[in-house]
Formats: C-alpha cells, structure tokens, sequence
C-alpha cells in the first residue's frame, strides 16, 4: 500500500506535516504553541493585575484620609502615617464637603464635560448639587482635578461658573 499523504497537502504544508510524522516532534511542536499561547495570556494577565492595583491604590489613597481610617486602623484626629504640616503652612489642596443625597439630587450631567460616569463618581465623593460645586474653593478644585487626574479641566470647563448659573435657573452652554 502506498502512501498518498505527501501528495494531497499543498506544497506550503508539506514541510510542517513531517513535523508531526513522528510523535516526539509533534508533541514537541503542541507543547511549544501551548507554551507560546500560555504565557503569553500569562502576560496579559499580569499586566492586567497590576493596572488594577494601581488604581486601588490610589482610590484607596484618596478615601484613607476622608473615612477617618488609615489601614483599617481607627485614626483620631490627623492621619498618623504622614508628617504634620506646620501650622502656618496653608493647605494646598482639600476635600469638597460631603453630603448625603438629597431626595431631589441636581442633574450634574447639565454641566458641559459631566457625562452619566462622571456624574456617579462625583455623587461617590457626596457632590451631589450645583450649590456645592458652585462654592468649591481654589483648594476643593485642585483636590478634585487632582483626584480625577483632569489636568485643569475643572477651570478650562468653568464647572464652577456653570453651576453657579444652572443654580440661578440659568442655562448653560
């Protein structure tokens, strides 16, 4: 009985069928594609795992001081873990007050740059209401911005000067 394998595989795959004539090498061959693809979604994986640590840690970062807790440790008074300003030395940046949702919270979204994500998040920090965002400090912008990594987009936008006039009944742009 001949053997008619080596004539019905195109030219371009004749090479690669020898391969996997013997059993050694086509176990050779699978173990080395199962390798390949293995740590390659290996490596997906672990970059994945660290992206998402980083970002916990910097939202747990920005929670540690306003929740009154510093690694499940109840802290009175400043947070222990950093070093105590100066008392003449001004704050450069602070939390917006929070506050509990109100029964008829505004429509953040009405503020040009607030999509329905960045609303949730900023309902997450307790802002809930254009007069809160109306009387942010110089501090509470550079906290937030910070926080949100916006870069100033919080002034290029004017969210302050927005909801100001959205709080007067206003429209804005």
């Amino acid at each position: 009985m001949q053997n008619n394998a080596p004539q019905m595989i195109p030219s371009e795959m004749a090479s690669a069928v020898n391969l996997l004539v013997h059993p050694a090498a086509g176990m050779a061959a699978a173990s080395a594609l199962g390798l390949g693809l293995a740590s390659q979604a290996f490596g997906i994986w672990l970059g994945a795992f660290n992206g998402a640590s980083e970002v916990s840690q910097k939202l747990f970062q920005s929670f540690e001081g306003a929740s009154g807790y510093d690694n499940g440790k109840a802290v009175a008074g400043k947070d222990a873990s950093r070093p105590a300003k100066a008392a003449s030395e001004p704050a450069k940046t602070h939390q917006p007050q929070a506050l509990d949702k109100p029964s008829a919270p505004d429509d953040l979204k009405a503020i040009t740059g607030v999509g329905p994500k960045l609303e949730m998040v900023l309902n997450g920090y307790g802002i809930w209401t254009y007069r809160q965002i109306a009387e942010w400090t110089d501090a509470e912008i550079a906290w937030m911005d910070d926080t949100l990594g916006f870069r100033g987009r919080i002034r290029r936008d004017d969210w302050v000067g927005q909801a100001a006039a959205l709080q007067d009944g206003q429209r804005v742009k």
